[in-house]
């Protein structure tokens, strides 16, 4: 049996007869992708890209990975493991400008009402300045290209170690943020609602809204980026949607400290920052 004969090529097209063979394609791509597991990762730099950039020879480079297919494999691991920083909605200077909010204004940990607006301050501020550092990374987007298409892998070799990299790094982040949290919940008096979520959960649920309305970001930037004018303890406050989202994860997760000391809190925070420069250097 012959295939049947399309209109192009029996030469009748009409636009309406062009537009059901565009989508007979289509669909027959889409049903292709479905059965290979989805789309997958393709790298756009070759051998001679990479060669030219590190300056070295071609006999160097051989000697490192006799195949390309290693070299990529190697690539696609380093760039999805914690050495490359992609992972998640990690960023120092976020850490950083929370730090400073506390150490600007002190005076408010005094009372629980301070303590509160100290929160919603550093949250407001640290949070937007979280989300602009992700929504600008090539590393996050790479993250998350690896992550959204790990399982479309042909090779399952190269599928697994990717995704042991991805683990790794994601392991790294939780921690790194896990600690961050505990320390700023401390200072302002909050504790977990449910001490048995721990702050590796809280720092997964605020990730997942941070990095979710990035990639909504994307594609809808106009309902993402408007900023919400709301009423604060001081009068009018902008606020991003993300700064919102995570104000509202933080709300539900943690809760005042009833047995919270100023001066012990602020010692031992202070000491904790302490110990933290030293293991840094």
């Amino acid at each position: 049996m012959s295939e049947t004969a399309s209109p192009m090529e029996t030469g009748e097209a009409t636009s309406e007869s062009m537009e059901r063979l565009r989508r007979r394609l289509l669909d027959a791509a889409q049903r292709i992708v479905e059965r290979a597991g989805g789309v997958s990762v393709t790298l756009d730099i070759t051998l001679d890209m990479v060669m030219k950039e590190a300056g070295v020879s071609r006999t160097s480079l051989y000697r490192a990975w006799p195949r390309k297919e290693e070299f990529e494999v190697d690539l696609l691991c380093d760039l999805a493991g914690p050495s490359w920083q992609g992972t998640a909605a990690f960023d120092e200077e976020t850490i950083l400008l929370a730090r400073n909010v506390v150490a600007e204004r002190l005076e408010l940990l005094q009372t629980s009402g301070g303590r509160e607006q100290l929160l919603r301050e550093i949250v407001r501020r640290a949070a937007n300045q979280n989300f602009s550092a992700l929504v600008a990374s090539a590393q996050w987007r790479t993250y998350v290209a690896l992550t959204a298409t790990i399982l479309s892998m042909p090779d399952e070799d190269r599928r697994t170690r990717v995704r042991d990299s991805l683990q790794q790094a994601e392991a790294v982040f939780i921690q790194h943020m896990a600690v961050f949290y505990e320390g700023m919940s401390a200072i302002l008096g909050y504790r977990l609602r449910e001490p048995d979520l721990g702050f590796e959960r809280l720092a997964a649920v605020g990730a997942a809204v941070v990095e979710g309305l990035g990639l909504r970001q994307l594609i809808s930037a106009a309902t993402v980026d408007a900023p919400l004018i709301l009423e604060g303890p001081n009068g009018p406050e902008e606020w991003s949607l993300a700064a919102y989202g995570f104000f509202g994860v933080i709300n539900q997760m943690i809760e005042p400290d009833p047995g919270y000391d100023v001066t012990t809190a602020l010692t031992d925070y202070l000491k904790s920052l302490a110990q933290q420069e030293v293991s840094s250097e």
